[in-house]
């Protein structure tokens, strides 16, 4: 009888201990992605907590050093919690509840980061967690190639033939509908010049769309010679630095005869396969003409007499 006696209470002091403790969240690992850590004590169970670096700062209405002052925070109508803390280590803390209330929060500050912590009463304490070390700002995240794909530029002829309208007609349009330029970027009384040869070129005026990483270029193209240049329009390229870019759209006439000026308009979009550029405006930019000549003129030699002569 007397060692059933024995056996029972031991059974009971057994399951008293472990009623302290939650049951299978004894260790805690905290998610990185919380902002508000959540940690249950209780005046049974010191609660260790470890972070993944030293505490600098511990502060929080409720935390006391001396369980002593916990009857100094009881004065009055104090409905937070009283809760003991101690760094037994430099990255180690140890809190245990004192007085029960409505949780206390706390501000801890280590040297690479800042956590917020709610230590809540309850009857089943976890009896140690482990904080985890910040996640960087900038860390990259793993992008699916639907993602990619889905983000990339859709080219269409029939948009920046629109888009050059707009710009075209930006002076009359946006004081009559000032949200069809929202988001648009604007630069004017330019003169980006550069000589090839016999031909001067301007760039008078840039505009650009940057959701749609589209930059307009409005340009004139001078004939200071004495010869007509005659050349392909859709080989003029944007020079900036030592990169040059093609042009996605060009319009203009094919050929300068001598001392004529003519307007040329340029548009950029992205980069290969649907990439996006992201070209600033407010840099220096040039025209860079091609060799003089027609690409698009077929040499009838390269098919024979008959095509040659039309028959």
């Amino acid at each position: 009888m007397a060692r059933f006696l024995l056996a029972t209470i031991w059974f009971a002091l057994c399951a008293m201990s472990m009623a302290q403790v939650q049951s299978g969240r004894e260790l805690v690992r905290l998610p990185a992605s919380q902002t508000i850590h959540d940690i249950a004590i209780n005046s049974t169970v010191a609660t260790t907590i470890t972070f993944p670096e030293k505490i600098t700062l511990l502060t929080g209405y409720g935390l006391v050093t001396d369980p002593t002052a916990a009857n100094q925070l009881s004065t009055g109508n104090n409905p937070v919690a009283v809760v003991h803390y101690e760094n037994v280590l430099s990255d180690t803390l140890v809190v245990r509840l004192i007085k029960p209330g409505e949780p206390c929060h706390a501000t801890i500050r280590t040297a690479r980061a800042l956590y917020l912590m709610r230590f809540t009463p309850s009857e089943s304490a976890n009896l140690a967690v482990i904080v985890p070390p910040p996640t960087p700002a900038t860390a990259a995240q793993e992008v699916g190639p639907e993602v990619v794909a889905q983000k990339r530029l859709k080219f269409s002829s029939d948009e920046l033939v629109g888009m050059l309208g707009k710009a075209r007609n930006r002076k009359a349009l946006q004081p009559l509908n000032p949200g069809l330029y929202t988001g648009w970027q604007e630069r004017n009384g330019l003169d980006m010049t550069s000589t090839q040869g016999q031909l001067s070129s301007t760039i008078y005026e840039i505009q650009r769309h940057p959701d749609k990483d589209l930059t307009v270029f409005r340009c004139w193209l001078a004939n200071k010679g004495t010869d007509l240049f005659e050349y392909d329009p859709k080989s003029v390229k944007i020079r900036v630095g030592e990169r040059s870019y093609d042009a996605q759209l060009v319009d203009a006439a094919p050929e300068v005869r001598a001392g004529q000026t003519i307007p040329l308009d340029l548009v950029l979009q992205g980069g290969p396969g649907g990439s996006r550029e992201g070209i600033s405006i407010n840099q220096d930019f040039r025209i860079e003409l091609p060799e003089p000549g027609r690409r698009d003129v077929i040499d009838p030699t390269l098919f024979g007499d008959t095509v040659a002569e039309g028959k």
